[in-house]
């Protein structure tokens, strides 16, 4: 019986102190919780704990949806005649882009696009054509994709100067060189269109050729109508109208109407050789020609003015940012100061009148209807 006492106040003694023990930790624990509370509190008082701000450039996480879309279009590229011998002078074949290929307004973009006024080729075919027989060095390739494009358009009138077999090569050897590759100097079938997704947006771009001959419109609209059906939003580059014409012929006005009316959003030409005005039709931009980007043009001011235009696209607006560019020794550069604000005045004197303001300020907002 005493034994069986002594075991009972034992157990009691035990379970009294695992009980003080656990207060104790409870308590301690309480007191460690709320001294972690007590930094916090005093490190957020010395540091602005705000979340950065997200640049609307950045690049989505994995499955994230970010309606806006970035894009940077310049006008013709030519690497051949006196280009290609300025870069084996300098013996950098990045030469024509070193002005550019670093400034914000070419590399703040999601996608960089270019008329690639030729095709890429080892060897000429006949029959020679003179001075405007292009072609272009595969080394070239790897150089353009370097220096930040990712797409290019063939749709143009010297893509076939080396034959319609180097034409496919040339779409073979961009494309394997990583850029996405459309249009086509003559078919405008499947081939005049590639597609993309960019931040969770459906791109098409669609290349046609209508410097030659008037565009197939049967075809050319199966064409839009399957771009339409693939794509959030679909852009034409286009190769059209008169040469050394600081304004649209009337014929070049109605394709770009014609275009945007068989679902089309944002019109880009090209082939002019100088720029051209800007304009809005049914709520959706036609930049009429964005001339030269890289060419050895050089006996005239105007063959040696372009414009590059940095593009937004989102599900409120379409911007467009205008950079007026001057091109000295094939090596285009970003103009700033008095250059630009002259260059955009005389842009806004062939552009529509209601966009004159917006012109000047350098930057054309376009809500969506």
């Amino acid at each position: 019986m005493v034994r069986y006492r002594e075991l009972l106040l034992t157990a009691l003694a035990v379970l009294v102190l695992s009980v003080a023990l656990g207060v104790g930790a409870l308590f301690a624990g309480t007191r460690i919780v709320a001294d972690a509370a007590e930094a916090v509190a005093e490190t957020s008082e010395r540091v602005d704990l705000t979340p950065p701000p997200v640049f609307l450039w950045a690049l989505p996480t994995s499955g994230e949806r970010v309606d806006a879309v970035s894009f940077v279009f310049v006008g013709d590229v030519m690497l051949d005649r006196t280009v290609a011998s300025r870069i084996r002078r300098t013996g950098d074949d990045a030469y024509p882009f070193a002005m550019v290929m670093s400034d914000p307004r070419f590399t703040d973009a999601d996608v960089h696009v270019m008329n690639l006024e030729g095709p890429v080729t080892t060897h000429r075919a006949g029959p020679d054509k003179g001075e405007v027989d292009f072609m272009f060095d595969p080394r070239f390739v790897p150089v353009l994709k370097a220096v930040g494009f990712d797409a290019a358009s063939q749709a143009n009138n010297h893509a076939y100067d080396q034959g319609a077999t180097a034409a496919e090569a040339s779409r073979r050897l961009l494309s394997d060189g990583g850029l996405l590759v459309f249009g086509d100097e003559v078919d405008e079938g499947d081939v005049a269109f590639a597609t993309t997704t960019v931040r969770g947006r459906r791109i098409a771009f669609v290349g046609f050729n209508e410097t030659a001959s008037k565009l197939d419109e049967t075809v050319a609209s199966s064409t839009l109508a399957l771009a339409r059906r693939n794509a959030d939003t679909v852009i034409a580059f286009m190769h059209w109208g008169a040469e050394y014409q600081d304004r649209p012929t009337r014929a070049v006005q109605e394709r770009a109407h014609w275009l945007i009316d068989h679902g089309v959003d944002i019109v880009v030409g090209g082939h002019p050789h100088w720029t051209q005005g800007i304009s809005v039709y049914d709520g959706k931009p036609i930049l009429w020609s964005l001339g030269n980007f890289v060419f050895d043009q050089d006996w005239s001011t105007k063959t040696g003015d372009g414009l590059a235009v940095r593009i937004l696209v989102s599900g409120q607006e379409t911007s467009i940012e205008l950079n007026p560019v001057r091109i000295d020794a094939s090596q285009p550069r970003f103009l700033d100061g008095d250059e630009r604000d002259v260059r955009l005045r005389d842009l806004a004197t062939v552009s529509d009148a209601s966009l004159t303001h917006q012109i000047l300020q350098g930057n054309i907002v376009i809500p969506k209807e």
